[in-house]
């Protein structure tokens, strides 16, 4: 995966999270926001495991 495109999933996922969390200030319940927070978790979770592979196989 070429670095530009990492640096792009890692500004959606962060992008996601802190919307979320400010949905849930504005009082949106919990669980409606959670989804946000699932994705860009998941795919900073990608990330992280995909660099882990790459360091492995080095």
């Amino acid at each position: 995966m070429s670095k530009p495109l990492k640096y792009l999933i890692i500004i959606i996922s962060i992008a996601s999270i802190l919307f979320s969390f400010y949905a849930i200030y504005k009082g949106q319940k919990i669980i409606d926001a959670l989804g946000g927070i699932l994705i860009g978790a998941s795919l900073l979770g990608v990330l992280y495991f995909e660099n882990y592979s790459n360091k492995k196989e080095k």
